[in-house]
């Protein structure tokens, strides 16, 4: 399995991907040569290898880092086959995620939300129109010490003037590859284009909006139950947000909302600037539409992996999936009000024919998400 890192990792980031510039598998000074016998191959296909990056011990994860020998694209590759990489066992953590019911910060979610100006890739997706999805975010992170520009990683959703909600894989540092979280952008639209106007050009979007991160708040049960479980996170912002024709919150799901009879056969919208078909991310927001996949379906299609009640499977047509990038963004039902359905957190190939990916739904985590959010 891999992340969906912006890309929306072909329908959820798929494949342990990291957040690195894109570019070809080259070898660094820090990069491993791999000894005979140890070849060197993509992390996901190497599952020792995989698991010590996903352990909590500190000396599996330096281990880790020593067997790298290059990248694909953003994702790892490492010497397989080499010796002493069993990780440090941990005990297996079944506590329930919590769910309080409790809607003592619901004053904080604004009333307004899910509008949208509508004025008018995802993997086989389409561009979206100018202002048509406000609530979209983009995380850029860097590496330590790095004085270059950013690489736009992760996706997530604006919630309220102050909160943005994403996936846990994209703000927690075990999973970061040595990474930082350094900002977050609203408004955009276009990143070739400093003003992104409509094709009229009778309508321009005000300027992007970035912050940096005040506080991430991970779910506390994130990657215990099951890995990659309870996969949601909120980054509280620095400074309140401005709400403008670019700039607008979505609306969260009522709580224990049945995402399969909410939308009736309806399909989702999930959106992100991920990989497209090309293969490269997307300077354009992309959108792509994802039918409803019930969960025990999906469990069969996803043998061997261990999926929660909490999360929700969307895609499998042939093409047409969230991927490479996408990760932590929002998939949608495209009505007014917007509402938030799923986040972009897990998938196979990115469009792989009868294969959808998984996504943490967001209903069952709207208690949590009301009990975190501070005025």
């Amino acid at each position: 399995m891999h992340y969906r890192v912006p890309t929306i990792s072909c329908a959820a980031a798929v494949t342990l991907l990291v957040l690195v510039t894109s570019g070809g598998a080259t070898r660094d000074r820090r990069q491993a040569r791999c000894s005979a016998g140890a070849p060197c191959v993509l992390v996901d296909s190497c599952p020792p290898v995989k698991a010590l990056f996903l352990s909590p011990n500190a000396g599996d994860k330096h281990r880790a880092q020593q067997l790298i020998c290059g990248r694909e694209g953003r994702r790892l590759k490492v010497c397989c086959g080499s010796s002493n990489v069993t990780p440090t066992p941990r005990p297996i953590d079944v506590t329930p995620t919590s769910n309080p019911g409790g809607n003592g910060n619901g004053q904080l979610l604004p009333s307004n939300c899910g509008q949208t100006s509508n004025l008018n890739k995802i993997f086989g997706g389409e561009a979206t129109g100018v202002g048509e999805f406000p609530w979209m975010a983009v995380l850029g992170y860097k590496a330590p010490g790095s004085s270059g520009s950013l690489d736009w990683e992760c996706g997530g959703a604006l919630i309220n003037d102050r909160y943005v909600l994403t996936a846990a894989h994209c703000g927690d540092p075990d999973f970061l590859f040595g990474s930082i979280l350094t900002a977050i952008r609203l408004g955009e639209y276009d990143f070739s284009k400093s003003k992104d106007c409509n094709s009229a050009a009778d309508f321009c979007l005000p300027p992007v909006q970035d912050f940096t991160p005040e506080q991430v708040v991970l779910h506390p049960s994130f990657n215990k139950r099951a890995p990659e479980s309870d996969d949601i996170a909120l980054i509280r912002l620095n400074r309140r947000v401005q709400l403008n024709a670019g700039v607008h919150p979505i609306c969260l799901p009522a709580a224990g909302l049945n995402v399969g009879s909410f939308l009736n056969g309806r399909d989702a919208i999930v959106i992100g600037w991920g990989h497209t078909e090309r293969g490269r991310d997307t300077q354009v927001l992309q959108k792509v539409s994802l039918p409803f996949v019930d969960l025990g379906t999906c469990k069969r299609i996803h043998a061997g992996e261990t999926l929660v009640n909490e999360q929700v499977c969307f895609g499998g047509r042939a093409g047409q999936d969230s991927c490479n990038g996408d990760s932590g963004g929002p998939l949608f039902l495209n009505a007014v009000p917007g509402t938030i359905l799923g986040i972009v957190s897990k998938g196979g190939a990115c469009g792989s024919p009868g294969v959808p990916a998984i996504y943490t739904d967001v209903a069952s985590y709207r208690g949590w998400i009301v009990q975190n959010l501070k005025p």
